[in-house]
């Protein structure tokens, strides 16, 4: 096949692969510097939108670290750094057989496929069983050519980063967690992590006993979804939205024991910033305790709100600092 670009002799260094048997998709990245950063890092130029749309889309469960690009290949994802050399990354791809091959912008696409102009999506040519497909570049210099709904087609052609529940896989661990692993700093032993480890790890968070049973009931059941993640992972996700539902809780009754306005001055409600910066002007919530507030009331309207299915993860420090937080703003008194 005659190609329409010439081959490059001198460019940047080539990155190592990231590559495993059968992944969903094998990304290649842009030879000319569109995608690919110098910092030794896939696409971690300023302004590159690859890992925050990887997030986006559900392909990864949460936003990578550039430097630790490697972690992909948990989610069944590869990496490759295309040099124009067509044989190489066909050779590539008959080895590790990929479901698709995505090339992140047209230009290394229109070299590999032939052509002088290439549309976005899936291509008629094929390498095998491999579908081709051509995303827009995530590069901040091809900023006007963005559009995000080829990379939402391309991740569900493939499905989510979660398991979809069945009746065959009700009772096991979510495959995310199949992964996860304990390690004793003491003695160096690694272990498998258990459904004992999910529920340890939330067991200990308690609400004051000051603090109203039924605020109490809103966030045992974050906990009990926490410790349901290991059956099926994005319920630590919701565990945090379920936990962020009882500290408004707690705000608005807090704010109505110490005097707050039913009704605001023009006859609107408060809203929960009304009834934080209402506690911080009574000295129940100091001014460190204030931002902290805002930060997840912005949480909280991303959560309630969304545009997408955000995963968060099993990080269980959230639920301790809501619980910490909650009690301190519970047992806080009125400063004369």
């Amino acid at each position: 096949m005659k190609l329409y670009f010439a081959r490059i002799r001198e460019r940047i260094p080539v990155l190592p692969d990231v590559l495993k048997d059968n992944m969903k998709i094998l990304f290649c990245a842009n030879v000319m510097g569109e995608t690919i950063s110098t910092d030794d890092n896939y696409f971690s130029g300023p302004g590159n939108k690859f890992w925050d749309i990887l997030h986006r889309t559900c392909l990864t469960p949460f936003r990578i670290d550039p430097g630790c690009y490697r972690d992909v290949s948990l989610y069944g994802i590869g990496l490759t750094d295309y040099n124009f050399n067509r044989d190489e990354l066909i050779n590539k791809i008959k080895k590790y057989n990929p479901q698709i091959l995505c090339f992140n912008g047209k230009k290394a696409a229109k070299s590999f496929c032939g052509k002088r102009d290439i549309d976005y999506g899936f291509q008629t040519i094929t390498v095998g069983t491999t579908r081709i497909f051509v995303a827009p570049s995530t590069s901040a210099n091809a900023h006007k050519y963005w559009d995000e709904k080829w990379w939402q087609l391309l991740a569900d052609s493939v499905g989510s980063c979660f398991s979809r529940v069945s009746v065959n896989n009700y009772f096991e661990p979510d495959e995310i967690c199949k992964l996860m692993e304990n390690i004793d700093f003491v003695t160096g032993v690694v272990t498998r992590t258990t459904e004992k480890d999910f529920i340890r790890a939330v067991s200990d968070i308690e609400l004051h006993s000051n603090i109203p049973l039924h605020i109490k009931n809103i966030f045992e059941i974050a906990k009990a979804l926490f410790a349901y993640g290991y059956l099926y992972y994005p319920f630590c996700t919701v565990a945090v939205e379920q936990a962020l539902k009882s500290l408004e809780a707690l705000i608005s009754e807090k704010y109505e024991v110490f005097g707050g306005a039913r009704v605001k001055r023009k006859g609107s409600y408060p809203v929960l910033r009304d009834k934080i910066n209402y506690l911080y002007s009574k000295g129940l919530v100091s001014g460190q305790q204030r931002e902290i507030l805002h930060d997840f009331r912005h949480l909280r309207n991303l959560t309630f709100h969304p545009k997408y299915q955000q995963i968060l993860g099993h990080y269980d420090g959230t639920l301790r600092v809501l619980a910490h937080l909650m009690n301190e703003i519970w047992l806080a008194e009125v400063k004369e």
